[in-house]
């Protein structure tokens, strides 16, 4: 899929240089390398974050932060 992104020079540079290095004619594989490697991270991060937290609400509040949970997902593309 096609898309226009705007990337600063200095990036743009980068990029170019780093597909030149690896014999790319282009630099998406290397948009879609770092956006692979960003979201996999984010989605570490989280897990890492969740696992931090697991137990610091009693049984009562984390059924409160559900109920919430599920009306925001409810009303979230209305």
């Amino acid at each position: 899929m096609r898309t226009t992104v705007d990337i600063p020079p200095e990036l743009r540079k980068k990029l170019v240089e780093e597909a030149a290095s690896r014999n790319l004619r282009g630099f998406s594989p290397l948009i879609v390398e770092a956006l692979r490697l960003y979201f996999s991270r984010q989605r570490r991060n989280r897990h890492k974050t969740i696992e931090r937290l697991l137990g610091c609400l009693n049984a009562e509040q984390l059924e409160q932060e559900r109920a919430r949970l599920t009306a925001v997902r409810d009303n979230w593309r209305r």
